[in-house]
């Protein structure tokens, strides 16, 4: 059995550089851990029926038909802000495998919900989703107009206590 003091020049740098490039690949989870999976909105609207129903009607809520009138269903770029965890361990592959996760629905601000959905109350959820969240999609580039503060207010007209909303 050969140590790394035992290896020659050529060997001892293969080795060097095979152990740096394992500490460079970050470990990735194939899939969401266990209760940090998507759920749709349907298991929201259970408790947040209101919410739902305004949901549906919603921009957010015709997010992915939007696409489908221009013919952008199947561009990456476009479809990451139109769907629910795209691209994210349990989330949005497409519209065959996973049509519940279609539409900018709850998960798609306040986080991945099985936790949640799980346990009730305030249990690994995102209340208040900050402006970063809504900057992922809403860019100066795609929305040059949006107004965090005007935009928050209205995305639940039937009442969840958001920054500066009542209930």
């Amino acid at each position: 059995m050969h140590t790394y003091r035992s290896l020659t020049g050529r060997a001892r740098c293969a080795c060097t550089a095979v152990f740096l490039i394992l500490l460079l690949i970050p470990a990735v989870p194939s899939v969401a851990a266990e209760g940090e999976g998507y759920t749709g909105w349907k298991a929201c609207a259970g408790c947040h029926d209101g919410i739902a129903g305004t949901w549906q009607t919603s921009r957010h809520g015709k997010a992915f038909d939007s696409l489908r009138k221009t013919k952008q269903e199947n561009l990456p770029k476009c479809v990451v802000c139109h769907v629910t965890g795209y691209d994210r361990p349990g989330g949005f592959i497409d519209e065959e495998l996973t049509p519940e996760l279609s539409a900018v629905q709850c998960e798609a601000c306040h986080g991945p919900g099985a936790a949640h959905a799980a346990e009730g109350g305030k249990a690994k959820i995102r209340k208040s989703p900050p402006v970063e969240v809504c900057r992922q999609c809403h860019t100066p580039g795609q929305d040059p107009n949006f107004d965090y503060s005007k935009k928050i207010r209205g995305i639940h007209e039937a009442g969840i206590k958001l920054k500066g909303a009542k209930k």
